[in-house]
């Protein structure tokens, strides 16, 4: 298993061609991640988990990075499974007098995480990738999703409302971040099916555009290079994502085939970098290793010449994914060479 490396992953993002492929899982879902350190781990995000058992995973794992974020979970009503695995149910902030309990978080907590992975990643070549709570989403899952849609068009005012409230808190989370040497931001924005975006284009406007613009902006102005995450069906909206200055869209979803990774690389690759793709509702769950890695092996030589290309799943590691699979995306990434042309 080769070492990590964030230049392999900068370098990809910047379309630097080179005969290996950056490979970068966010997430790991927790049963996964005990699979593959051998222990049984808490039922919590793997990000949460203790910062040197989380950079262990991350080493195991075969990444070129280490995700950090602190979820903000205002408002949300969850529950707790039989194997103590928590699930969101909805949210509970419905109308304008629920906002005057908001609480903040302490946002030194979150200082104090960024300088423990900072800690324990030192003497690795692993880059940090950072991602803020973000005042549309944090706002849904606070109100949610049903009842946020609603709002939209029966009061508008609400949510916005809403979101000024608590947007000064999470760009002060960005802010905080960005006086470290991260590698790179992560944004989210708009929810999308897999058939497209949830809302229509002038909501996306009113509601999630300036956030994220802002976002973005912060970033690029101390340098630091940005990823968007956000599933589903999002194709249309890559145009804006490249006016913005966004530089990797992750994951790249299949949906069913109305998202075409191919295609995407065909018409945006020398734009925007492409992460992920290698398909959780296919190929991840039903095939055999020797199917995960022939998929594998055909994004790297298909998406990796010219640069641009990070390889990873079309979302998150989850529990119905068997280690053995992830074993084989990994190590066919780590395996890969490709000719540079000289």
């Amino acid at each position: 298993m080769r070492e990590p490396d964030k230049n392999r992953y900068l370098r990809a993002i910047k379309h630097i061609e080179s005969e290996e492929i950056p490979f970068q899982e966010d997430e790991i879902e927790i049963t996964v991640a005990s699979k593959i350190l051998g222990r049984q781990l808490p039922m919590v995000r793997p990000y949460e988990l203790p910062a040197e058992d989380y950079i262990e995973l991350c080493l195991r794992a075969g990444n070129d990075l280490v995700y950090v974020a602190r979820v903000w979970e205002l408002g949300r009503k969850n529950f707790i499974d039989g194997s103590g695995r928590k699930h969101y149910v909805d949210g509970t902030i419905k109308t304008r007098d629920d906002l005057k309990g908001i609480v903040f978080p302490d946002i030194s907590m979150l200082k104090q995480r960024i300088e423990e992975i900072f800690e324990t990643v030192e003497g690795t070549n692993f880059g940090i990738k950072f991602t803020p709570n973000q005042a549309p989403f944090v706002v849904a899952t606070a109100i949610g999703y049903s009842d946020y849609y609603q709002y939209m068009l029966t009061d508008p005012s609400f949510i916005h409302q809403f979101q000024d409230m608590i947007g000064d808190y999470c760009l002060k989370e960005l802010e905080l971040a960005l006086d470290y040497p991260v590698d790179i931001i992560q944004v989210g924005a708009v929810i999308c099916s897999k058939t497209g975006p949830m809302f229509r284009r002038e909501l996306i406007e009113e509601f999630e555009y300036p956030s994220l613009r802002q976002r973005v902006n912060m970033a690029k102005s101390k340098g630091v290079p940005v990823s968007i995450h956000m599933d589903g069906n999002y194709q249309s909206l890559i145009p804006d994502f490249i006016e913005m200055g966004i530089d990797v869209i992750n994951p790249v979803e299949p949906c069913d085939g109305a998202q075409d990774v191919f295609r995407i690389k065909e018409q945006y690759g020398d734009k925007i970098a492409i992460h992920g793709d290698i398909d959780l509702a296919g190929v991840l769950v039903r095939g055999s290793p020797e199917d995960v890695a022939r998929e594998v092996e055909e994004h790297c030589r298909r998406l990796g010449r010219g640069g641009g290309y990070v390889c990873g799943s079309s979302h998150n590691i989850t529990e119905n994914v068997p280690v053995e699979n992830f074993y084989a995306m990994r190590d066919t990434v780590h395996n890969f060479r490709f000719p540079v042309k000289s």
